[in-house]
């Protein structure tokens, strides 16, 4: 009689531990992705330091914020505990961001160039500078005659904001500058750089890769996901469907909109995560096969500590037509 409810027991067992093994490995999966994710989030915000740290002794050069913001984020692409490896984690993010950059991101809509003086806008990174810019009031912050006409813009010169408030009727006589308080204030925020990083994060664990990005890209499209977590539908009648129903969801996402400055993400750019992401992108998908990205996003303001070049203005370029 122990021996048959010992085989019982053994074989209820054996069913519990089929039933739960596949949710236990799951979830042990997404918490590993979701753990890459916030690492990968927390060095975005300290490449988008490390980027206006550049742009703030290096004339708001966008190439250079863009050079330091790459460094910064190799670790989150690859082993860089020694130089071999931190040369074959450099040479793959260069695959990657010729890659992408390769990609039709302008396909509609409204889009930023390609490239920037050099930079470009397209690639696995993206530096935007949002302040200053052209949407700041240029003829209220260059202080001397004909200051509209300057290509730079003097960050520590004795036209500036004074330190001591005291001393600003002093300033105004000796210079002869009648500028009122709140255009000295304008010109002093014009010399604060403000900057936002964009990173297309490559999620690398299986099958939680997938799920976080369908849940990702849902919730982007505002739109609420039914049935199994392996097989989502976008009809709530449909729970228990045999297939996965969600090829509408491309034609829904909003991407990421800012009030200032350029978009982190446009729709258009969104489309071609989801064909990414499906592999229905040819000649990629059938060389790399499916590749799941996040648009991480970090903003980093500092004061500039150099005269910020007007010529890396980058948002509103009226010679860009927008």
């Amino acid at each position: 009689m122990s021996s048959g409810v010992s085989r019982w027991e053994s074989g209820q067992a054996a069913v519990e531990a089929a039933l739960i093994m596949p949710l236990m490995v799951f979830m042990t999966l997404g918490i590993v992705q979701l753990t890459m994710i916030q690492h990968a989030k927390l060095m975005t915000e300290y490449a988008a330091y490390q980027a206006a740290r550049a742009g703030s002794v290096w004339n708001g050069n966008n190439e250079r914020m863009h050079d330091a913001a790459i460094i910064a984020l190799l670790p989150t692409m690859g082993r860089t505990d020694s130089l071999a490896t931190l040369a074959t984690t450099w040479g793959m993010h260069q695959i990657y961001d010729e890659a992408l950059r390769g990609l039709a991101w302008s396909a509609s809509g409204v889009r930023p160039p390609s490239s920037f003086n050099g930079s470009n806008l397209f690639g696995m990174i993206r530096v935007d500078t949002i302040n200053p810019a052209y949407f700041t009031p240029i003829d209220s912050i260059w202080k001397l005659r004909e200051g509209h006409d300057w290509k730079e813009l003097d960050f520590d010169g004795a036209a500036s904001y004074p330190e001591v408030p005291a001393l600003e009727d002093n300033l105004r006589k000796f210079f002869n500058l009648p500028e009122p308080d709140d255009a000295e204030t304008v010109y002093r925020k014009a010399t604060r750089l403000t900057i936002r990083l964009r990173y297309w994060y490559e999620m690398r664990v299986p099958f939680a890769n997938w799920v976080i990005f369908t849940a990702w890209y849902a919730s982007n499209a505002r739109v609420a996901l039914s049935g199994a977590i392996d097989r989502p539908t976008l009809a709530k009648s449909n729970m228990l469907n045999p297939n996965a129903d969600i090829e509408a969801l491309k034609g829904m996402a909003r991407g990421i909109q800012h009030e200032r400055g350029y978009n982190s993400v446009y729709p258009p750019e969104m489309w071609v995560l989801w064909g990414l992401a499906n592999g229905s992108i040819p000649l990629v998908s059938n060389v790399v096969g499916k590749r799941y990205f996040l648009p991480l996003t970090a903003t980093y303001t500092l004061r500039m500590q150099s005269n910020f070049h007007r010529k890396w203005i980058l948002h509103l370029n009226p010679d860009w037509g927008l």
